[in-house]
């Protein structure tokens, strides 16, 4: 069953606007559900993917061809497709490398539960702009997929689709050359961090203690307890809340006060 407009379309290897030929990351012929949920931030583009009669361990191949170029957690690679495009996929049990050069219908992981509830696979488009070499929480589309769309998710209206990821779809970009910043940078908090809408607000979440992601620093009020003080504040989208908000950098693992660096030393860059 499809949203309204949403019914089936042509098939290729990029459409002339340039986007990808996008297939279903399942194995040819195989039936998936596809739903959203309230509070998925946005309902109406992230997907969460289900195979009828399969389950954990189910292959997950690249939508497209491109170069996983980042991974991240919890379970999830990032496909660069080139001109701009990249598709995010999470929560799987193991998965391919950065680096891995993949095409259409490639294994790149298995279906898991890292990091939720559920054994599935949660499934993003991004489109950052021509030249883009990452793609962000912000650059998420309405995806198409094997000509349908752009898909509108909603809320207790699941999708069911059949997999045309049966190969050739679409060549492989160019190799990169010189990358630009990622704009993520990565580091290790030690424990649960509140999160916040803005430095020292009021409390919209929870990063988790572990490796993550922040994007850039801002000053705010120095959070001080026994054992440090620290006044930057840093964006990041949270584990449980939404996107885009703001946890002190007393939590980070491997510096003491008042720095904001990465796993590698490098300063944060200000916002």
């Amino acid at each position: 069953m499809y949203p309204p407009g949403d019914g089936p379309g042509p098939s290729g290897g990029r459409s002339s606007d340039g986007y990808p030929d996008f297939r279903l990351p399942f194995a040819c012929n195989s039936k998936a559900l596809l739903q959203t949920y309230k509070g998925h931030n946005p309902d109406d583009k992230k997907i969460d993917m289900t195979v009828y009669g399969s389950g954990r361990g189910t292959p997950i191949l690249a939508s497209a061809a491109g170069v996983v170029h980042e991974q991240f957690n919890p379970g999830g690679v990032e496909i660069d497709h080139g001109n701009g495009w990249f598709t995010v996929y999470l929560h799987m049990q193991s998965h391919v490398q950065p680096g891995t050069r993949v095409k259409a219908g490639d294994k790149i992981g298995e279906m898991g539960d890292v990091g939720t509830h559920a054994v599935h696979l949660h499934y993003e488009q991004l489109y950052a702009g021509p030249g883009a070499t990452d793609g962000d929480t912000e650059d998420m589309v309405n995806p198409k997929l094997q000509g349908r769309g752009p898909i509108v998710m909603k809320v207790g209206v699941p999708i069911d689709m059949v997999s045309t990821n049966c190969g050739g779809g679409g060549t492989q970009p160019p190799p990169p050359g010189n990358p630009k910043p990622s704009g993520k940078y990565w580091v290790d908090t030690f424990a649960n961090a509140s999160g916040s809408s803005s430095p020292g607000g009021s409390k919209t979440g929870t990063l988790y203690a572990g490796k993550n992601y922040v994007f850039c620093k801002k000053q705010g009020p120095a959070v001080t307890k026994s054992d440090g003080t620290n006044h930057w504040w840093l964006k990041t989208d949270l584990d449980e809340g939404p996107a885009g908000q703001w946890v002190s950098a007393y939590y980070l693992s491997k510096w003491g006060n008042n720095e904001a660096k990465d796993n590698n030393g490098t300063t944060i860059p200000n916002c």
